[in-house]
């Protein structure tokens, strides 16, 4: 099985041309040797201002098993981030809530990649700025569209939470299927739009956009080695 998850950083240095190249090769390297010990199918790290996004798939047995420890892969770039303070102590990487996906990756690891090995992917990472008045409105409606589960949107795409921030991960080409694997009108989505999704989004942040695209540091997915 295949379980996702996003996590966002604090950088101490503002650009990425200030890092070490080094310093990305090592953390890409840690990622690419738990794809060769069948532990990892796919890591993607963003970059924006001074903030940082990880998403990975995580390959495991059963969704109860431990989350994989970021930290402990991503060492060699702490000295550039600042500690996220949690109720549990400091942590380099602050996991984020996921809220949105349309698909649930329950299949065997080829299966789930099967897209990838057909097409050259472009693994694309977004943030999105949320009023924080905004933030009970768009977590209900877009939890409301998962738990229907007939929304069509990329195999890919997971959208996930940190305080009023969001960051988005989608593949093109995409390949867009539904949670339910029916072809079926969503009814919710109907509420979401009479709710004014723009009025949701601080779209100064988001340099006039929603969602805005940002730089890729570094990825690795398991059919780099196929294609």
């Amino acid at each position: 099985m295949i379980r996702r998850s996003q996590y966002r950083c604090s950088f101490k240095l503002l650009t990425a041309d200030i890092l070490p190249d080094n310093i990305i090769e090592r953390c890409q390297d840690q990622f690419k040797k738990l794809i060769r010990d069948g532990r990892v199918c796919n890591a993607s790290f963003y970059k924006y201002n001074s903030m940082g996004f990880l998403y990975v798939e995580e390959i495991v047995d059963d969704y109860s098993e431990p989350y994989l420890s970021v930290d402990q892969y991503m060492y060699d770039i702490q000295p550039y981030l600042k500690p996220w303070p949690e109720e549990d102590g400091d942590r380099y990487f602050a996991p984020m809530i996921n809220v949105y996906y349309h698909h649930i990756p329950e299949e065997n690891l080829d299966k789930w990649e099967f897209e990838r090995t057909k097409d050259k992917k472009e693994r694309v990472g977004r943030i999105a700025f949320v009023f924080p008045k905004k933030l009970p409105s768009y977590v209900m409606h877009h939890t409301a569209i998962v738990n229907e589960g007939l929304l069509k949107g990329d195999k890919y795409a997971y959208i996930s939470l940190h305080e009023n921030l969001l960051f988005s991960y989608y593949e093109e080409p995409r390949n867009n299927v539904n949670i339910k694997g029916v072809d079926e009108e969503s009814v919710v989505i109907n509420d979401w739009l009479k709710a004014d999704p723009e009025s949701h989004f601080d779209r100064e942040k988001g340099r006039g956009s929603n969602f805005l695209v940002i730089p890729c540091l570094f990825t690795v997915d398991r059919v780099d080695d196929i294609q």
